[in-house]
């Protein structure tokens, strides 16, 4: 869903193609939605100030979070039980408080200071900005043996299908594909990807265990460039959490140091009690 808000900002920025307008027709239900989403956001708004309200909180599982509101994409966190596309939102979310769970938290950033900025923007030109969203899983598959390391298998087979046809790429093909990267520790695979975008999927691989982290970019015919970090976070959450973080292909190499540093700065917000 994030790459598809992506791809259509970057064509809207230049004439289109028929290649880019049968795109376009495949993402005109995701244009729509955004619309709508805007369309909310620009409603009057009775959210309080950040100099009236500077914190939110609420619980990742048995964690009690305090976050500053300058770090908080729309200067807030998403609680569970609210609809934040249904009507009512606003009064819905402002009900909730410090013993509700948190379903998502989006903090925008510049790394490696890890202070507040506009976040990641795929046509920017501060490619230090990024964004790091915390997200808590309401279930947990029972497929996976255990909370202290999740499988990442499945994300992995989706990222990698086939654009055209979406036929999943069997294990033995994986194996077959796959180049290991040693500047980033990581295995790596080129897809085949749409219009002028082309496509690059890392990942990282436990012995005995499975998929761990796992990194999917997007290269833009403009030069701008997506990537988008997931990994599994054991001590959030019920039932876990995953950390997602949105940055620019030239901070690739730095990809085990954003990871540390965002756990950190979220890890920060935690009430110590």
């Amino acid at each position: 869903y994030q790459l598809r808000q992506l791809m259509i900002l970057d064509f809207l920025r230049k004439p289109l193609t028929v290649v880019d307008f049968l795109v376009l027709l495949l993402l005109s239900p995701v244009i729509i939605s955004i619309v709508i989403f805007i369309a909310i956001i620009l409603e009057p708004s009775d959210i309080p100030s950040i100099k009236d309200q500077p914190y939110e909180c609420g619980r990742f599982g048995d964690q009690q979070m305090k976050i500053d509101r300058n770090y908080l994409f729309f200067a807030r966190v998403e609680y569970q039980d609210v609809n934040y596309w249904g009507k009512n939102v606003r009064e819905q979310h402002n009900i909730k408080g410090c013993d509700d769970q948190i379903q998502n938290a989006s903090f925008d950033v510049k790394w490696p200071e890890m202070e507040p900025s506009d976040g990641f923007q795929l046509d920017s030109k501060n490619v230090n900005n990024i964004t790091v969203a915390l997200n808590q899983r309401t279930i947990w598959p029972e497929e996976q043996e255990s909370k202290g390391f999740f499988d990442s298998i499945a994300s992995l087979k989706l990222y990698l299908r086939d654009i055209a046809t979406h036929e999943e790429m069997s294990a033995k093909e994986i194996n077959e594909k796959k180049v290991f990267n040693l500047n980033l520790g990581l295995y790596q695979i080129d897809v085949r990807g749409i219009g002028r975008v082309s496509q690059r999927v890392f990942w990282q691989e436990i012995e005995g265990k499975g998929v761990g982290a796992i990194i999917n970019c997007h290269y833009f015919q403009s030069e701008n460039t997506s990537c988008e970090l997931s990994y599994h976070v054991p001590n959030y959450g019920f039932n876990t959490s995953y950390i997602t973080i949105y940055f620019h292909a030239e901070l690739l190499p730095h990809w085990q140091e954003i990871q540390q540093d965002s756990f950190k700065m979220i890890d920060s917000f935690r009430v110590r009690v």
